[in-house]
């Protein structure tokens, strides 16, 4: 059986109340691929808009059988109602595992994946053509507090050009080389290939390292503590090593290791 034929099941929450409208089990290839800005779905012959979705991708939820909709029927919205709560999130989310959860892994809320990361400088022309794009979206799509329209960041995939071990990154961050792993807020299973690393300010650094290859070196913005000057060290000579700039997404920043904005980014990481 693959992927497209599973049914999934699926439970209606009204985005005015919270209240749950039902559940029902739909079939995979039935579901859109990602859940981005105007998807519409009918039930029972009324057109209902997707406000938000857990889990967002089809990998993710062929492999927990099991999806969350907000919705808000279409003739009860309008414009100034549909906002997103930010201008950019990540196309691609990795895939949770079969294992069971171990309870030290950090929790991550979808949307925050990637959102604020390490990226190798040879890639800064994709960085800035995707930065530029958000910060349209800032000066043309912004209503209150939120975002009328929200940019899907394709680029870079894979964010970390250089060759890192990971017991190497565990070594520079001065921490123990076993990873306690990552999960999405409410799955039941750990990410694939995910690691994270918690320094000893309770700040924590994640991402993916498939074979133990770091792909992606992401910070962690759970805590309501910034790091210390000491984790903002190890990270700058991480960055200066590996010739690796900070990119704040949803910010449009993105420096190098030397600019005094750096370590004033991770400092303040509201």
């Amino acid at each position: 059986m693959t992927s497209f034929s599973l049914n999934i099941e699926v439970t209606f929450i009204d985005e005015l109340t919270d209240e749950s409208l039902g559940v029902t089990q739909i079939a995979a290839n039935n579901l859109p691929d990602l859940f981005e800005k105007d998807t519409t779905i009918n039930l029972s012959g009324v057109d209902w808009n997707v406000l938000n979705s857990r889990p967002k991708t089809r990998a993710q939820y062929t492999k927990s059988k099991q999806l969350i909709l907000w919705i808000r029927r279409v003739d009860e919205a309008n414009d100034r109602d549909l906002l997103y709560s930010l201008p950019s999130i990540c196309k691609t989310f990795p895939d949770v595992n079969s294992r069971s959860l171990s309870g030290s892994e950090l929790i991550l809320a979808e949307d925050d994946w990637r959102q604020f990361e390490f990226i190798s400088h040879q890639l800064a022309d994709k960085v800035d053509k995707e930065i530029a794009r958000i910060r349209w979206i800032h000066e043309n799509a912004t209503v209150g507090t939120g975002w009328k329209e929200m940019h899907i960041r394709k680029k870079p995939e894979i964010p970390i050009a250089s060759n890192i071990a990971l017991t190497y990154l565990a070594s520079m961050l001065k921490v123990s080389a076993k990873s306690a792993g990552i999960t999405y807020d409410g799955s039941q299973s750990p990410i694939n290939e995910g690691y994270s690393f918690r320094l000893n300010d309770d700040f924590s650094v994640y991402g993916i390292a498939p074979k133990g290859k770091v792909q992606v070196i992401a910070i962690g913005q759970d805590s309501n503590v910034p790091p210390n000057q000491d984790s903002i060290d190890l990270l700058q000579q991480l960055a200066r090593k590996f010739n690796l700039d900070l990119v704040h997404w949803c910010r449009c920043i993105r420096v190098n290791p030397d600019d005094p904005l750096f370590h004033s980014l991770l400092a303040k990481l509201d």
